[in-house]
């Protein structure tokens, strides 16, 4: 939607002043959510691969059979 940038002398009403404003408003808000968007999902990529990577590191260590057998056998 081009927005006529000439300024004439009392061409723009209360209302289209309003309407061009909420126009511009809405447009900056939409970038801002799909910024947002990138942002969590490589959030949660990153916690993603520091569980997979703590998973592989526990069972390549002992650690996780450790704790299931206290959990099997707590005495």
């Amino acid at each position: 939607m081009p927005i006529n940038t000439e300024r004439k002398e009392g061409t723009m009403t209360a209302l289209t002043r309003m309407a061009v404003m909420l126009r511009i408003y809405t447009d900056d808000l939409r970038e801002r959510r799909e910024q947002g968007d990138q942002m969590v999902g490589w959030v949660l990529v990153i916690i993603a691969v520091i569980v997979i990577a703590g998973t592989v590191v526990g069972f390549m260590t002992g650690w996780i059979q450790d704790r299931i057998a206290e959990i099997v056998d707590p005495f």
